[in-house]
């Protein structure tokens, strides 16, 4: 075993809680999580108190604190029984009650997927929930993932070069006797290419390193769904190791490889190109790369921390492949330079942090995919910052489901990085009769800005790939799932998705009345999302993706000293009730449009009760270094049924 692989002994002293403190890479189990990086130090930690609980400091809006004005031009364009509908100047009330076990039971059920969650739902009007329609986005970014991983691993002929030829030709620039040709070798053979080089014994050992380190070496997420995916998983993730350039050994290879790039400059294009891709596909990255230490000298530790600074990288060490950084590991670092104590909730902290505005959730003009993602989910916590915030008025119930839609969307969208770390019908002539029962008709649960910024997320994507791989390329790649590949290729899933996020937020806006704030052009044709969004609610019903499995769990933290790790796990859907009511009344018209317009009644405000379909999120500690895939959390789930159950499961270690 490698000097540098070791963990260090902990013994305990006075009372003190002594963890192995490990750099916070990027995302996923392995990227994004404290716990990988094998340059590990023994240190003290003072026991802290556990935080205040998450949902502290939540309270219900105030009607009084809602602006609101009449915009005579900004009319529903779903009549009401000869009535035309204006909500401008209208606020809706959202509240959660409390489900009642004793006839409400089936509101506790834990199901697998959001379809069937809807279909136990039929009787109780189900309405599509921000789980629900983020469920269908997450199987899209599953298999665009997992395609373009897999499409750059193995290569496009004259299209797009691949990772492993990429190293073969690095491995031909080496002396044979090199120290970093078993490296390469290593790396090589794990993705399928078996590789012969000068020192057989040394690549052997590489490969040992790495498999016995099952926190790297395991796939999980969708990298279990066929051998392909877990070639290419064991492929990047051995590259993403990090190395010390203090250690000899270490620094050897590094410079060894350093010097190969920089004796052949289209290699080093090459390799510098496949380094900044994901550093845009899931978040800049948070190792330096080989290429950054070019000419710098690497015993020199002064060196060394100033090119970090200057390229504002956290991440000690260097990668071959680094991982990526998110806002969230970049907070646990802050909290916790020396480690996480065992009291901890490292959700709660987030949310804490985003709330107080210490973590500042916009995306930086260095961000890559995974942080407009995130951004989305802002409001979840944050309901001020959204452009409905004057249209909604939600009781803390509510506010707190909304906490927990944050938690469960968040590991989600972590675990798809996982290895790297969304017109009127003509008017009758005559006076339609009174109305006397007005309630809010949400087509989908109303949370525009979620919807616009994962529109947005979308479009970012699509221009990024389209400018690094061309739309030529991109057409030639399919999105795939567990059962195969696509129909339709990546450039037109994505402009689909973007465009159906796009026509979510126009027919949300449009359920509140709330004036849609698109900039120019941002949707080249508003009333085709719009229509096809709202085709598409009409056939949920036979909606694939929303059959599809929804129970994940991604690691957020690893110790390797107590070999545990930290689970962020979601696991099923279940029902929640939603109730929605007018606190400022909408303004009603004859349809004919010659009347003024009408002001409501309080009286005749009623309330519209739905249920929609939750995630059901816990974090946990498991007593293991390889937590469960998505397989073996699947049969756990359906074995002990219950939350309860399921946590004292996963916290024994039973899968």
């Amino acid at each position: 075993m490698r000097s540098f692989k070791k963990f260090a002994m902990l013994l305990p002293r006075r009372g003190m809680l002594f963890v192995a403190v490990i750099a916070l890479s990027a995302l996923g189990c392995g990227s994004g999580i404290r716990g990988l990086d094998p340059n590990v130090e023994v240190v003290d930690v003072t026991d802290r108190k556990p935080p205040s609980s998450v949902d502290d400091g939540l309270a219900d809006d105030q009607l009084a604190d809602k602006a609101t004005s009449f915009d005579p031009d900004l009319i529903d364009r779903r009549p009401l029984e000869g009535w035309r509908i204006n909500q401008s100047e209208a606020v809706i009330s959202l509240n959660v009650p409390m489900v009642q076990p004793d006839f409400e039971a089936d509101l506790l059920v834990l199901h697998p997927s959001y379809r069937a969650a809807m279909k136990a739902a039929e009787h109780r009007h189900p309405l599509p929930s921000v789980n629900l329609l983020d469920g269908k986005a997450k199987q899209f970014d599953d298999g665009l993932y997992a395609a373009i991983d897999l499409a750059y691993f193995q290569g496009i002929a004259n299209q797009l070069v691949s990772h492993q030829e990429l190293v073969r030709r690095l491995l031909d620039q080496l002396d044979p006797g090199s120290p970093a040709a078993p490296f390469l070798a290593a790396g090589l053979t794990l993705g399928g290419r078996d590789t012969v080089v000068q020192d057989q014994s040394a690549r052997d050992q590489w490969m040992e390193d790495f498999r016995e380190n099952p926190a790297l070496a395991k796939p999980i997420s969708f990298y279990t769904w066929n051998d392909s995916l877990k070639r290419c998983w064991a492929f990047m993730r051995f590259f993403q190791q990090s190395f010390n350039p203090k250690i000899d050994e270490q620094r050897a290879v590094i410079a060894a490889l350093a010097q190969a790039l920089a004796g052949n400059s289209t290699l080093k294009t090459d390799y510098e190109a496949a380094a900044r891709f994901f550093g845009k596909l899931t978040n800049p990255l948070n190792r330096l790369t080989i290429a950054d230490v070019i000419g710098i000298d690497l015993s020199s530790e002064q060196a060394i921390s100033d090119l970090q600074k200057v390229k504002g990288i956290e991440g000690s060490g260097v990668a071959f492949f680094p991982p990526s950084t998110s806002r969230e590991t970049e907070l646990i670092d802050r909290l916790f330079p020396l480690g996480v104590p065992e009291g901890a909730n490292l959700l709660r902290e987030l949310v804490q942090a985003i709330r107080s505005g210490n973590v500042d959730l916009t995306p930086r003009a260095e961000s890559g995919w995974y942080d407009h993602q995130v951004y989305a989910l802002q409001t979840m916590l944050l309901p001020e910052m959204g452009e409905e915030h004057n249209k909604l008025l939600l009781t803390k119930s509510y506010k707190k489901r909304m906490l927990e839609a944050f938690a469960a969307l968040i590991t989600k969208r972590r675990e798809t990085h996982a290895r790297q770390l969304a017109k009127s019908a003509i008017a009758s002539a005559e006076m339609p009769r009174e109305l006397d029962d007005i309630r809010p008709r949400l087509r989908v649960e109303p949370c525009p800005s979620y919807y616009l910024r994962t529109a947005r997320s979308y479009a970012f994507l699509e221009n990024f790939l389209t400018a690094t791989l061309g739309e030529k390329t991109l057409k030639t790649i399919h999105g795939l799932r567990q059962a195969g590949a696509q129909q339709d290729n990546l450039a037109t899933e994505l402009a689909i998705q973007r465009d159906r996020f796009y026509g979510l937020y126009l027919i949300s806006c449009e359920d509140i009345g709330h004036k849609p704030a698109l900039k120019n052009g941002e949707a080249m044709d508003p009333e085709a999302c719009y229509q096809a969004a709202a085709d598409w609610l009409t056939k949920l019903a036979d909606e694939a993706d929303l059959a599809e499995d929804t129970r994940v769990a991604v690691p957020i933290y690893i110790d390797p000293a107590r070999r545990t790790t930290r689970l962020w796990v979601t696991l099923g859907v279940r029902l929640t009730k939603l109730e929605a009511r007018f606190v400022r009344a909408p303004r009603l018209q004859p349809a004919n449009g010659t009347e003024p317009w009408q002001e409501v009644e309080d009286w005749k405000l009623n309330t519209a009760f739905h249920v929609i379909p939750v995630d059901e999120f816990v974090e946990v500690n498991v007593p293991s270094l390889a937590p469960p895939n998505r397989e073996e959390l699947r049969k756990l789930c359906n074995e002990h049924k219950t939350r309860e159950q399921i946590v004292e499961a996963l916290a024994a270690g039973r899968w």
